[in-house]
């Protein structure tokens, strides 16, 4: 194994130089480090993990709660961020702990006892619900932590002291409903999450004020029908996705188009819609209408199932995130406050891909 001893041999300084290079770099000059960073480099050489822990206290771990229980739906987009999230971690040393989260009681009591173990030094919540109390609750009790998502309904001066990552999901939907007008598409459904979380309710919102933008609700009314006939909450499935889509039909035979906030969902009404087209045909009693132009579905994330149907959906630059998450979590441990400055609040643009799609006529 590479020793500390032989970077500096091959650094051209003392063992102790190289030390306060790795642990107290400001006490050495820049010519120095970039020596002993080179030699580093070279040998490969990765400083004693456990020595490092002792001297700086921390555990270098940081903790993300995964959904559990029996609600927990598959999220591929999520198990592809915390891949990215453990390589980044990787990078600057630090490691991810996952533990379960069911209900916010049972969280912050989790994360109360991995504190008094000094287990963790950092929190990533995620999954943030509007009037979530847990960002209060860590700022009370001094544990820090990051956010992936924005919190919600908070007073500008607490919220100012909270370091977030989010990505502009009420952009993005408006942007693809938007589309969606562009291409001719006039009487728009929605399949949304009735979770309560402020993701669920901002991507709703980039739905429903893309349709007010474009003039097309007067009075709370849309294509004739109170505009909350257009949209249904259901939970992250694609099952749901199917039920939902096949009563937005039956509500609003003319439905020409249905906007989804996740793939899954998206996929589950593609398929209720094209259940229904078959047996419409099967029965003899074909509706010409859904047969000419077909209800065009749109869905988020971008996954590998949105590529496999063909069917335009939105990227979130989860690598960005990840990035972000573990650079502002190495800024808050060497003692950085967290202030108003943007560099602690990053909303993340995604990526809308209108892709030639089957169901699309107007491309």
């Amino acid at each position: 194994m590479v020793s500390i001893r032989d970077v500096a041999r091959r650094a051209g300084v003392s063992h102790q130089t190289v030390s306060n290079a790795i642990n107290s770099p400001d006490i050495v000059s820049e010519a120095t480090r970039a020596k002993i960073h080179e030699a580093i480099k070279e040998l490969g050489y990765k400083p004693n993990a456990s020595a490092r822990r002792l001297r700086s206290g921390r555990s270098d771990v940081v903790a993300v709660g995964i959904s559990a229980g029996a609600h927990r739906a598959p999220s591929p987009i999520f198990d592809a961020f915390l891949h990215l999230l453990a390589a980044e971690a990787n990078n600057d040393g630090k490691q991810i702990m996952l533990y379960p989260r069911i209900d916010e009681a049972g969280e912050l009591k989790h994360i109360e006892s991995l504190m008094e173990q000094s287990d963790v030094d950092m929190i990533i919540l995620n999954e943030l619900e509007v009037g979530d109390t847990r960002p209060q609750w860590l700022m009370e009790h001094k544990q820090p932590f990051v956010l992936f998502g924005r919190p919600w309904n908070i007073d500008d001066e607490t919220a100012a002291k909270i370091p977030w990552v989010d990505v502009d999901g009420y952009g993005a939907i408006k942007e693809m409903t938007h589309r969606l007008i562009d291409a001719g598409r006039r009487r728009i459904g929605y399949i949304g999450w009735n979770t309560g979380t402020g993701t669920a309710l901002n991507r709703y919102a980039g739905w429903r004020d893309a349709l007010d933008e474009a003039g097309l609700i007067e009075d709370g009314v849309y294509a004739g029908r109170p505009l909350e006939s257009w949209a249904i909450g259901t939970v992250e499935a694609m099952r749901a996705g199917e039920e939902a889509a096949a009563e937005l039909y039956t509500r609003h035979p003319g439905l020409d188009a249905i906007v989804c906030p996740s793939d899954n969902l998206a996929v589950g009404a593609l398929s209720s819609i094209s259940h229904i087209v078959k047996h419409s045909v099967i029965d003899g009693n074909p509706d010409v209408n859904i047969l000419s132009r077909p209800v065009l579905v749109t869905g988020f994330d971008n996954s590998a199932i949105a590529k496999a149907f063909s069917f335009p959906s939105i990227e979130q630059p989860l690598d960005v995130v990840a990035k972000e998450l573990l650079r502002m979590t190495c800024d808050i441990l060497d003692g950085q406050p967290v202030t108003a400055d943007e560099r602690w609040h990053r909303l993340l643009k995604p990526r809308l891909f209108w892709r030639a799609s089957p169901y699309d006529d107007d491309r």
